[in-house]
């Protein structure tokens, strides 16, 4: 969704009128629920899919008449023979679909996309700590499903903005550096995984400290044993240590930085949708 609005704001910039289709209803078996969002302009559709099908072949042709005709309009779809505007589908259902006209070069066009993009980014960031191969492959993975990731590593190598495709930022810190975790919310997740015990322990310490809804760990049962033994020498109760989720993500025997790092998404995504 981010790469959608962000592509519907570059393009209005630079005077290209377009039109947002948006499922604002949708019950039965149909292909995407209410909120699904595809843009088009006048070569077609260029980012986002409301479920892909007839409903977005259909869709993308009103979307190109409404270019033509420079209006919004709204359109209803019956997933059953012999109603209104039948696609000759099996599954059942019914979408209602909203084709809002933006007129490039528009102030107004260009101020709605922008505070409709803000309205509607998840809210909460994941903070990684740690810049190696598993946050290089866990960066692009979260991106694509509109987590914003910021990077903190206290090794310049491994701090470079070129070494994770889509993340909103990277910090070259010190880890134990309160600083370093002033801005994480009560609405972030933290996901640690630096290059050793003294630096997780570090990490974790200051991570504990913080309002975060998610802290999670990369590292064996033997790690953990051996880092928790520490914090609670530290004085963190159990009640502390159990905020930590570690090994982080879910149990799908994971071994390669790109497996790891669609166990860490899937995990995320559950948190984000209240699993």
């Amino acid at each position: 969704m981010r790469e959608l609005f962000q592509q519907m704001n570059q393009l209005l910039a630079q005077g290209e009128n377009l039109v947002l289709v948006t499922v604002t209803a949708s019950s039965g078996s149909t292909p995407r629920g209410a909120g699904a969002n595809m843009l088009v302009s006048a070569q077609g559709r260029v980012a986002g899919t409301i479920g892909g099908g007839a409903v977005e072949y259909r869709s993308e042709q009103i979307a190109k008449e409404a270019l033509a005709e420079g209006r919004s309009r709204l359109e209803s779809f019956r997933l059953r023979p012999n109603e209104v505007q039948d696609l000759g589908m099996i599954c059942g259902g019914d979408v209602d679909v909203s084709f809002r006209y933006l007129a490039g070069g528009d102030a107004d066009a260009i101020a709605w996309a922008r505070a409709e993009e803000q309205r509607l980014l998840p809210p909460g960031r994941v903070y990684i700590f740690g810049g190696g191969h598993v946050a290089q492959a866990l960066v692009p993975a979260l991106a694509a499903i509109d987590f914003r990731c910021v990077v903190l590593e206290d090794r310049e190598a491994f701090c470079l903005p070129e070494l994770f495709p889509g993340a909103e930022e990277t910090r070259l810190i010190q880890n134990n550096d309160p600083a370093a975790y002033r801005d994480i919310t009560a609405d972030d997740y933290i996901a640690v995984m630096t290059r050793g015990h003294k630096d997780d322990l570090t990490v974790q310490a200051q991570a504990l400290k913080t309002p975060a809804r998610y802290i999670g760990v990369i590292g064996s049962r033997r790690k953990t044993a051996a880092v928790f033994a520490k914090l609670k020498e530290m004085g963190y109760t159990d009640a502390d240590l159990a905020r930590i989720t570690t090994p982080i993500g879910l149990d799908i025997k994971a071994e390669t930085p790109a497996e790891i790092a669609v166990s860490i998404a899937a995990q995320l995504i559950m948190l984000r949708s209240g699993k």
